[in-house]
């Protein structure tokens, strides 16, 4: 089951790449600083962003329900990361045995 976390604006759910999926369709988000923290202000209205309750904000990954809600879940986190490390270790073993029968051919440089 997806995670149901309201949406309240650009820090609501981050993507593959470590960036917001939050959206402003009229492309007026700026984020400043007030006090000791960022606040993203609304250029349109000159306010501060609603997030999901603003009629222009969308969900890049189409995940945003119609309450508000983000659905997004990220795939893969620290299993992806195991997957890839054990990969890894068997493609050095793959060139461990391909550099040792270079070597006694005497191709030994070509690798």
């Amino acid at each position: 089951m997806a995670q149901r976390t309201q949406c309240l604006g650009p820090r609501c759910a981050f993507g593959p790449n470590g960036t917001s999926l939050f959206r402003c369709g009229k492309k007026a988000l700026k984020p400043t600083i007030r006090g000791n923290k960022i606040v993203f202000w609304c250029t349109w209205l000159n306010d501060e962003c609603i997030g999901a309750k603003c009629q222009y904000a969308y969900c890049e990954a189409r995940a945003m329900t119609p309450e508000g809600f983000c659905t997004y879940k990220a795939a893969g986190g620290e299993e992806q990361k195991r997957d890839i490390l054990a990969e890894v270790k068997k493609m050095e073993q793959e060139v461990e045995k391909i550099r040792a029968h270079l070597k006694r051919q005497g191709l030994g440089d070509y690798l």
